[in-house]
């Protein structure tokens, strides 16, 4: 099938899952739906901000291009609320955090990718999905070692961490991005991203759920089978299981520890 190419100014439509406080109710209300869009602009390619791919006089994106928006509020945010100071300090929490979720995460892709191998060639279909939730290759000892090192390459880039130290943006404040590209056509290393439903996120309390789509015009076509299709979003949520596994197991120990620190119940 084929689809057009996202690029630059594109929009990224979604229905976004958060916990809010609607008055009078006196507890936190989970999973509210929160329409979003919002225009995509900030890490078009792995090489952002060099641009020197265009489609239709415009920057190509590549999945994981996005962007900042809001949401269309439906109630008061979850303490810590809006312009909170405490929350923006907390923010600086995030980036060493962060570095740990990565490698923790990477032991965990680890674990999968090693356990799955002795049940699954890594030749297979089922071992090159594996593969490509992982990000390890298992076939050898070498490419397993080259997976690891691809890993902690993005920390060798300046854009890295001009990423990480962007803070958060408070309730109503959100973000959406292309999450899949197509698995034939890269820009600058990255799969190009196209126009399609549930080929995008934006920022949702599920993250494992595909919950959002790209909008944009172009005629420049993107060919991508609907089995790939479904593959991205397999693979897509399998990757934010994980992580999200991961960072909940961090914050229950680091609530642990505080707790135990201040002597709360």
């Amino acid at each position: 099938m084929l689809w057009p190419a996202a690029k630059m100014g594109d929009t990224v439509i979604g229905l976004d899952l958060h916990t809010i406080i609607i008055p009078p109710a006196p507890a936190p209300i989970p999973m509210v739906p929160h329409p979003y869009f919002g225009s995509i602009y900030l890490w078009l390619t792995p090489a952002f901000p060099k641009i020197n791919t265009l489609i239709n006089s415009m920057p190509a994106a590549t999945s994981g291009a996005m962007g900042y928006s809001a949401h269309i509020p439906q109630g008061l945010p979850v303490p810590p609320a809006a312009m909170n100071m405490g929350y923006w300090r907390r923010h600086l929490l995030n980036v060493p955090k962060q570095l740990m979720l990565v490698a923790l995460t990477l032991l965990a892709n680890l674990a999968i990718a090693g356990i799955s191998s002795l049940f699954v060639k890594p030749d297979s279909a089922a071992g090159g999905f594996l593969k490509d939730v992982t990000g390890i290759d298992t076939t050898n000892s070498q490419s397993t070692w080259e997976s690891i090192k691809g890993s902690f390459a993005a920390y060798t880039q300046w854009m890295t961490w001009v990423k990480l130290l962007l803070p958060p943006l408070p309730y109503p404040g959100s973000q959406g991005s292309v999450a899949i590209g197509s698995p034939n056509v890269t820009v600058n290393g990255g799969p190009l991203a196209f126009v399609a439903p549930l080929m995008s996120t934006s920022c949702s309390d599920l993250p494992i759920v595909p919950n959002a789509a790209a909008l944009g015009f172009s005629n420049v076509l993107v060919g991508v089978s609907v089995a790939a299709m479904v593959r991205g979003i397999a693979v897509n949520a399998a990757q934010g299981a994980v992580s999200a596994g991961v960072s909940a197991g961090v914050d229950a120990l680091g609530n642990r520890g505080g707790k135990g620190e201040c002597g709360c119940s």
